[in-house]
């Protein structure tokens, strides 16, 4: 059974066992062929298609997916007894979910991938992409994204529908959020506020990946760091004030003619991992705020910083 080999490899996935799928009218070479079983992981139903037939491969499962998912509509997993290396490829390369019996776990749909050779998962939820981190940030902030579809997320981050897949793929397997079926269309349900807050606060690091100084102060660039909270508050700024720019605009629009040595410098400038969103135009999100500045030390931040918090119903600690 395909339960036994992904709880031997992921012992920690929420899985259990669903209904078997019997009766589906399908043609009757069908049911020599295959026997179909349902999984339920991360809480939402999975049609496994346990392969009878040791000649068929890649290009009949992708045929018979297509007839078969106008029967369910479920996400599919493929389950073999044994899979030759080049068939294994011709999967990977057909984008298709599969297990080989106790040996490979192949689940990009859930971004999981074990190698039979070397037992390395090999999942997104560990390192959120940037995309991942916004679409969390924002959730929190405007609590928006909540009944939206796929397709009505990614129109609002301007990304398309597999970009914003990939990036909500962690958040479903942390159990941050779920996606379910209405009627003919797949919606998304997101955790409270405050579950969500609690894990940004514990998991997610600052955007941050480098900083340089600059000989003027940039146009058009939002403020960040203490320059944004001071800005929020009574706090009074640095000497210099602190910007922030995602690298590939910096890549972009700064050349090394216009950095400075800091001693030297007229603006600070914070060059991050991912885009700035919900800024005001001039100042970074309070979300990101904290992020940039929960290490401080300094507790004239600190209160500032739980005093924007509270702002939008956060709590700083």
């Amino acid at each position: 059974m395909a339960i036994k080999t992904i709880k031997k490899y992921l012992p920690h996935l929420n899985v259990r066992q669903g209904e078997t799928k019997s009766g589906l009218r399908l043609p009757a070479i069908y049911s020599s062929l295959y026997r179909f079983e349902e999984l339920i992981i991360n809480k939402n139903p999975y049609l496994v298609i346990n392969v009878k037939a040791r000649n068929l491969g890649p290009r009949q499962f992708k045929k018979h997916a297509k007839i078969i998912k106008e029967k369910v509509d479920y996400p599919q997993i493929w389950f073999v007894h044994d899979l030759h290396f080049h068939k294994v490829q011709r999967m990977i390369e057909n984008g298709l979910d599969f297990i080989v019996e106790n040996k490979q776990v192949y689940l990009p749909s859930l971004n999981i991938a074990i190698k039979p050779e070397k037992a390395i998962i090999k999942a997104e939820h560990k390192n959120p992409n940037g995309l991942t981190i916004n679409i969390l940030i924002r959730q929190i902030i405007k609590g928006d994204l909540e009944g939206k579809n796929k397709q009505e997320i990614a129109e609002i981050f301007k990304v398309n529908q597999m970009t914003i897949g990939r990036a909500i793929a962690p958040l479903i397997s942390l159990e941050l959020c779920d996606e379910s079926k209405v009627g003919v269309a797949k919606i998304l349900r997101f955790k409270g506020k405050s579950e969500l807050w609690h894990f940004l606060k514990s998991d997610i690091k600052t955007p941050i990946i480098r900083t340089v100084f600059l000989k003027k102060c940039p146009k058009k660039i939002v403020f960040s760091g203490i320059t944004a909270l001071s800005q929020a508050g009574m706090l009074s700024d640095d000497q210099i004030p602190t910007y922030a720019i995602y690298k590939k605009n910096y890549n972009t629009n700064f050349t090394q003619d216009e950095l400075a040595l800091e001693d030297d410098a007229q603006a600070k400038l914070e060059v991050w991992d991912r885009e700035a969103i919900l800024t005001d135009g001039k100042r970074i999100n309070p979300v990101d705020c904290y992020l940039v500045l929960k290490k401080e030390d300094d507790e004239r931040v600190k209160i500032e910083l739980e005093a924007l918090l509270k702002k939008i119903g956060l709590k700083y600690d």
